[in-house]
């Protein structure tokens, strides 16, 4: 009769050792290889790509000191962001009082104004690298901002002078991950050293 030996406490010990090992190297596998790639492919599928699908903005000439209106749409073409703006700005402004007036929106926030010498951020970074506004501009924005979903402003302008009247906008995702998270992506920057779409007019004497 054969007689099967119980395995010592010794041999025991490797054992469970051998499976603490085994264990851990399947850990940091996955922390180390799996996680990591499976985390990034995930997250390049949920880039917001913002996209002003419509700007109205009056003629080559306007009267001066009579009121026209100026209305942007835009739209997020990619996956849900976390917060999404549309910004219109006056380089030929010092400040918007008497000048530029919301009329109305649709965002889900209240527009923020700034004024020229405010801060504000620059290089797509947000507050994370401010610099002092050289000009004003509106501030729209949603939070969230959800994949295929539009949202409107409109404004009225009354010309204080005569001559060129320009208006900038863009539209910037955050947070920003590429080029894909700003509109327009080339072009002309502004002071805040991110690409803008310029839109100008004529302002003359009646």
């Amino acid at each position: 009769m054969i007689q099967t030996r119980m395995p010592n406490w010794a041999e025991k010990k490797i054992v469970i050792i051998i499976t603490i090992i085994g264990v851990l190297a399947t850990y940091f596998f996955f922390a180390v290889y799996f996680f990591p790639g499976f985390y990034l492919t995930h997250l390049s599928e949920s880039y917001g790509r913002p996209f002003i699908s419509k700007v109205s903005f009056p003629l080559a000439e306007v009267i001066l000191g009579k009121p026209f209106q100026i209305s942007v749409i835009a739209v997020n073409e990619g996956d849900n962001v976390d917060l999404q703006l549309v910004s219109i700005s006056f380089p030929n402004l010092t400040n918007t009082n008497e000048v530029v007036t919301v009329l109305s929106h649709n965002f889900t926030q209240s527009p923020l104004l700034i004024q020229q010498g405010e801060e504000i951020g620059s290089s797509y970074r947000g507050l994370a690298d401010t610099i002092p506004a050289k000009f004003p501009s509106i501030q729209f924005y949603s939070r969230p901002w959800k994949s295929g979903t539009a949202y409107g402003a409109q404004l009225e302008v009354t010309p204080a002078s005569p001559g060129k009247f320009t208006v900038f906008t863009k539209a910037v995702a955050l947070p920003h991950i590429n080029d894909s998270s700003h509109y327009p992506q080339s072009g002309l920057k502004d002071f805040q050293q991110e690409y803008v779409s310029a839109y100008s007019a004529n302002v003359i004497k009646p």
